[in-house]
């Protein structure tokens, strides 16, 4: 949560517990299946661990089992190759099934990764059409932004047509004084006002925060006119690259977060007319 929305006794988004009862939800079945294919493995593993300390015993006495001194020698070795047998069997078995475990394994983990990001765009969309709080949005955008993509300072700024530049209306990792608040003819925040496509300098993965070169700029729209940018500088230490759900993150944040900054500030205003999205900077 950012220092400003502390002070502003906004209470803090548990988005981690809303991803979790999503995952729950929707792919508990699916995680069941593979943990038993899991434990059908372990105990054909156990299985085999058995007879072959039970052939082992067999050989080592060389004569008959307790309870069995009528045998004969033949009848020994009988025992002993149906156990060989059973054992190559179940080896075999096992193998079939290790094999199958792995694979499934590795696709288990390839699913649970897409549900992770499923999960995460699924959050992130309802929790920003969850209320019509102006402050209470904006918060939202600055917690999928901080605890989904792993941003560390960045900013979320409107056009301010009027002026011809932007303006901030939250910042985290800095204040929000001290953002770059630039012009809208040049630099990178230009170009993605002027194309709507996002700026990435992958140059800047891994780099401190440098206010004067951002790491990615993303527009924000409402239909197609660009009303704002997500502007982030640096990301988290243990964020080491930027994944193929942070790009779609940065596209749901680009389609929804402006229209639902623009229906919060609506209903602020029911009363009154409506002035540009971006004097909502005034309001938070």
């Amino acid at each position: 949560m950012s220092k400003t929305d502390e002070k502003a006794g906004l209470p803090e988004l548990d988005l981690a517990a809303s991803k979790k009862e999503f995952i729950e939800t929707f792919f508990k079945r699916g995680a069941e299946f593979t943990e038993e294919l899991m434990r059908e493995n372990e105990k054909l593993r156990y299985r085999v661990v058995q007879l072959e300390e039970e052939r082992r015993i067999l050989v080592a006495r060389g004569d008959p089992t307790p309870g069995s001194e009528g045998r004969t020698l033949r009848e020994l070795v009988a025992r002993i190759e149906s156990l060989e047998s059973e054992r190559a069997a179940l080896n075999k078995r096992f193998e079939g099934v290790a094999r199958e475990s792995h694979d499934f394994s590795t696709r288990y983990h390839e699913i649970e990764r897409e549900n992770n990001n499923l999960a995460n765009l699924y959050v992130a969309a309802y929790q920003l059409h969850s209320t019509m709080d102006l402050r209470e949005v904006t918060q939202i955008i600055l917690e999928i932004l901080l605890n989904f993509v792993g941003a560390k300072t960045f900013a979320i700024q409107l056009v301010d047509d009027e002026r011809g530049r932007l303006r901030t209306l939250a910042a985290e990792g800095v204040d929000k004084q001290r953002a770059p608040e630039g012009g809208i003819a040049d630099g990178p925040q230009a170009k993605v006002i002027a194309t709507g496509k996002p700026f990435i300098d992958e140059t800047r993965l891994g780099a401190r925060a440098d206010l004067e070169r951002p790491l990615v700029v993303a527009p924000l729209r409402i239909r197609d006119r660009v009303v704002g940018v997500i502007v982030v500088w640096d990301l988290l230490v243990q964020k080491t690259a930027l994944a193929e759900v942070d790009h779609e993150l940065f596209n749901l944040l680009g389609a929804h977060a402006a229209s639902a900054l623009q229906g919060a500030k609506l209903y602020s205003e029911l009363n009154g007319n409506s002035p540009a999205l971006w004097r909502a900077a005034d309001m938070v």
